[in-house]
């Protein structure tokens, strides 16, 4: 009986190891066949929504015209502060490798739609003539108006190549992926604002109302181009599923030191004109004068150093040759922009706001 009973247990032995061990094959085999289908080519293409910072310094005409009842237009200068970005990487896994090479390429642009005021008034404070009237009968003299138009508008973009080397480190305990790479970083902005303002003035005079005219014209230019040393630390964790097929939360970060020139192009111009015409009953051009003014060496160019961090935090859904990203994005450029007008000024840049993008693997 108890030889029986121990050869039964012996048979039971051998099969549950034998069990185990053709699972833990067939496991083997699948993880090798997962591994030989993960892509080796990932295309990403995605864009953002941005939010851009802006500094700069802000010039208002110093021959606006004394506001009669409507107030004097704004400032020239600003930037626009909203705007967006197209994103496209190539990413490169060799088989049985955890390194990782990518490009990526941002292109960000930003525009403000014309804008423009126009004010007019008129506040009659003359006499009552009937001078010139055929018919003797009284006519008003204005001796006291408001005019002015103002326009502006400005744009700005930016470019942003990463060229980059990680090694897939993983996350322990946590299955994900956890991605350290170092690269080099390339950043080139542009930005360009306009503005231009003309007013119209009575300049009364006892006998001879006059007229002064105002014009001032605005353009700013603002560019930098650098590039430097980068490192990055981009992980991902699944929370329902896995890597493969399943939900994950990404997030990273990256730093980054430019070395590049900033550049800063000003002209601002103004022109007053005052004219006086002949006295009544008097002969004669009348009296005109004029005064103009404009920026003295007005290009400025300086070697900076522009430090750059960044970071991202976001929600994936992964499948085998697939995934689809959304979530929100940061990058800071400090110092990077000569944004001052009657000297230098080293100004941030800004762009962050929310993010989505698309991954397709090709290639086993």
């Amino acid at each position: 009986m108890n030889k029986t009973t121990n050869n039964l247990r012996y048979r039971l032995l051998a099969t549950a190891s034998a069990t185990v061990l053709l699972a833990s094959a067939a496991m083997a085999e699948r993880a090798r066949a997962d591994e030989s289908d993960h892509p080796m080519l990932w295309v990403e293409l995605g864009g953002t929504f941005d939010q851009i910072t802006d500094d700069s310094d802000r010039w208002l005409p110093p021959n606006l015209t004394p506001p009669i009842s409507n107030p004097p237009p704004g400032p020239f200068g600003a930037m626009p502060t909203v705007g967006w970005d197209a994103e496209a990487k190539i990413s490169f896994e060799p088989a049985n490798s955890s390194w990782i090479f990518s490009a990526g390429l941002r292109y960000g642009r930003a525009r403000s739609k014309p804008k423009g005021s126009h004010d007019q008034s008129y506040k009659v404070t003359g006499y009552i003539t009937s001078f010139g009237s055929k018919t003797g009968s009284p006519k008003y003299i204005l001796t006291n108006y408001d005019f002015n138009n103002a326009s502006r508008h400005s744009r700005a973009t930016h470019l942003i190549l990463d060229f980059r080397a990680g090694k897939d480190v993983g996350l322990g305990m946590f299955g994900g992926s956890s991605v350290v790479s170092a690269g080099v970083r390339v950043a080139k902005f542009d930005e360009r604002a306009e503005g231009q303002f003309t007013g119209f003035l009575s300049a009364p005079s006892k006998y001879s109302p006059g007229e002064v005219a105002h014009v001032a014209n605005f353009l700013a230019k603002h560019s930098f181009n650098g590039l430097g040393p980068s490192v990055s630390w981009d992980a991902s964790a699944p929370f329902a599923g896995n890597m493969s097929d399943g939900l994950s939360f990404d997030w990273g970060v990256d730093a980054a030191l430019l070395f590049g020139r900033q550049k800063a192009k000003l002209s601002l111009k103004t022109r007053d004109t005052q004219y006086y015409p002949p006295s009544y009953g008097a002969t004669g051009p009348g009296i005109k004068n004029q005064l103009s003014q404009s920026t003295q060496n007005p290009d400025r160019s300086k070697s900076v150093m522009v430090p750059n961090i960044g970071g991202f935090a976001g929600i994936s859904w992964r499948l085998p040759t697939a995934k689809v990203s959304i979530g929100y994005r940061a990058d800071f450029f400090f110092n990077a922009i000569d944004g001052g007008i009657p000297a230098h000024k080293s100004e941030n840049r800004g762009f962050y706001g929310p993010f989505a993008s698309i991954s397709i693997g090709i290639g086993d």
